[in-house]
């Protein structure tokens, strides 16, 4: 309760309504008629045709195709918005920032946007990747000097909004335009068809479109854009080469099992992982789940400056919950190195005794001699 102030402390000319603890996001995006594209991921009610489930008899052949179509008005209604972030040629493009962006004030003056659109949710995920990756990152591993990558492999895992949502993250290009990005989704809950799948995103025709690379082997190789591959399983089902980052968006790790096994695969792994967390109270459970399942903990949730502006009810309290309102990493149990101790602290060996002479038998008669020969046993012949 102490961070409600600071969470609600954001630029937009509708932050106080959208932050009221009796705020109701349906009426919000209904008023603003927010019920196109992507925005059918943040309601429960309304869902556009392109996005509806068919009838089994209606199911689509080609569903990866019938999903790659849903992402054409990204951006629903909003086409000034759309034609800032997905229009344009490189050119039009502003420069990249001169030093990392740590507000939605900053971002939103810098990239020309109008601090009276409702835009901010939609970017929040791709943003807090990049802050993330230009704050958070420098500060918590300055060893891997993550800044001067010029190529990031970043495991995304078991978030599915941000799966179907993949042109917002569209912006980590033009944010960090010397970066070429691959973006690989894993998680059980993730469409089967969506299993091996490999995507591009790149400006096409003057506007940023979603392709299967299998069908257009050679876009990826003419032009540059962010590489897409998802996987339809548990983050420790997972093989292939290490990354360079991992990140979750809600990941609920108390409530989900699997976390037990993905959770050690990760410390095996050592790679920095992030997490954004809609509340402080999910974060502390999953030091608890963190704990239990690889003896590490996790580190003090910080407010996460790009979460969404749009609060959630939480029910029976009156908790601050936002999407990617907090964001925490695993802090991984160091490995135990055996030392052998020092020659001078090892205590001298114990003198060992020499054996002391067995007794000779004694001396028999020529009597008893005769006795012990009668005694032995004879061979049959």
């Amino acid at each position: 309760m102490d961070r409600e102030a600071q969470l609600m402390d954001l630029p937009f000319s509708y932050a106080a309504e959208v932050t009221s603890e009796e705020f109701g996001s349906e009426d919000f995006l209904l008023k603003n008629k927010l019920v196109g594209g992507y925005w059918s991921r943040w309601s429960l009610l309304v869902r556009p045709a392109r996005f509806k489930l068919p009838l089994a008899a209606e199911q689509p052949r080609d569903p990866s195709s019938h999903w790659r179509a849903g992402h054409r008005d990204a951006y629903g209604p909003l086409k000034q918005e759309a034609a800032i972030l997905l229009c344009g040629s490189a050119t039009l493009r502003p420069p990249g920032p001169n030093k990392p962006l740590v507000s939605w004030l900053q971002y939103f003056e810098w990239r020309g946007l109008s601090l009276s659109s409702p835009v901010a949710p939609l970017l929040s995920s791709a943003l807090s990747v990049y802050y993330i990756i230009t704050s958070l990152v420098p500060k918590h591993f300055p060893e891997l000097n993550i800044l001067k990558k010029q190529s990031l492999k970043i495991h995304i895992v078991e978030s599915h909004r941000e799966f179907h949502t993949l042109l917002t993250f569209w912006e980590l290009s033009v944010l960090l335009p010397h970066v070429t990005f691959e973006l690989v989704f894993i998680g059980e809950g993730l469409p089967s068809w969506s299993d091996g799948q490999q995507l591009f995103m790149l400006m096409k025709n003057g506007s940023v479109s979603l392709v299967d690379l299998s069908l257009t082997p050679n876009e990826k190789a003419s032009k540059k854009g962010i590489t897409v591959k998802c996987y339809h399983r548990a983050y420790h089902m997972l093989q292939g080469p290490k990354p360079d980052l991992v990140i979750g968006f809600k990941p609920a790790i108390p409530l989900h099992e699997s976390w037990l096994s993905t959770l050690p695969r990760l410390q095996s792994l050592k790679v920095p992982a992030y997490f954004c967390e809609l509340s402080e109270l999910s974060c502390e459970c999953s030091q608890q789940v963190m704990n239990q399942a690889t003896g590490g903990t996790v580190s003090s949730p910080v407010i996460n400056p790009f979460h969404c502006p749009l609060r959630i009810s939480g029910g029976d309290n009156r908790l601050p919950w936002y999407s990617n309102g907090f964001i925490f990493h695993l802090m991984y149990k160091p490995a135990v190195n055996f030392q052998r101790p020092a020659a001078a602290n090892i205590p001298d060996p114990l003198p060992i005794k020499p054996a002391s002479p067995s007794p000779e038998p004694p001396k028999l008669t020529r009597k008893e001699r005769k006795a012990a020969a009668r005694n032995l046993p004879r061979k049959r012949r």
